[in-house]
């Protein structure tokens, strides 16, 4: 197992060896990136479509904006990210996508978004405050998919809003063996 999740670590490291310095990948930048596959399967759980409006908060890499992009021609994307340089690298890897510099937290709230597709921090329960903070954005008739944790504070703070709840596999994200799942969330 040990070995196994050294090999993912490496790899993941060499898919974003051209951020480094920028994104050092480690447990405690709070930096796992989700892999093609969950963005898939987030973007099409989300159900997006030409002329959604799209935000991809605490964007990392934008994974997945990335994924929408390339499953979806004619949506209206948005990221925000808080470190300066994956912002920088968002912008040029993206030019097509509005970019905000910030803490997600502290982004007003205006309910414009026809789809949010997020995959937050976890520590200290901050996956519940940027799903909580997120669905003050999301416009009438939209839809919120998320990968939080899978745990008893997550489960109880969503059972009764989910529309939909999926445990991913143990593993699922680099660095990491936290147990976790994606919620979809209609407004």
């Amino acid at each position: 197992m040990r070995t196994e999740l050294s090999a993912r670590i490496a790899q993941m490291q060499h898919k974003l060896s051209g951020l480094q310095p920028v994104a050092r990948v480690h447990a405690d930048t709070q930096l796992f990136v989700s892999s093609d596959q969950v963005c898939r399967k987030l973007v099409t759980l989300a159900d997006v479509r030409p002329g959604c409006r799209v935000l991809e908060p605490s964007a990392g890499t934008g994974a997945i904006v990335r994924a929408v992009l390339a499953a979806v021609p004619g949506v209206i994307c948005q990221c925000v990210e808080m470190n300066a340089a994956l912002a920088e690298h968002l912008s040029a890897t993206f030019p097509e996508v509005a970019v905000t510099c910030a803490d997600f937290l502290s982004c007003a709230p205006q309910a414009v978004y026809d789809r949010i597709i997020m995959n937050p921090p976890f520590r200290h329960g901050e996956d519940i405050k940027h799903i909580r903070h997120a669905l003050k954005m999301l416009a009438p008739g939209g839809n919120l998919v998320a990968v939080c944790a899978n745990g008893p504070r997550q489960q109880r703070e969503f059972k009764d809003i989910a529309t939909h709840q999926e445990a991913l596999p143990r593993g699922t994200f680099a660095y990491t063996d936290v147990s976790t799942m994606i919620l979809r969330i209609d407004a």
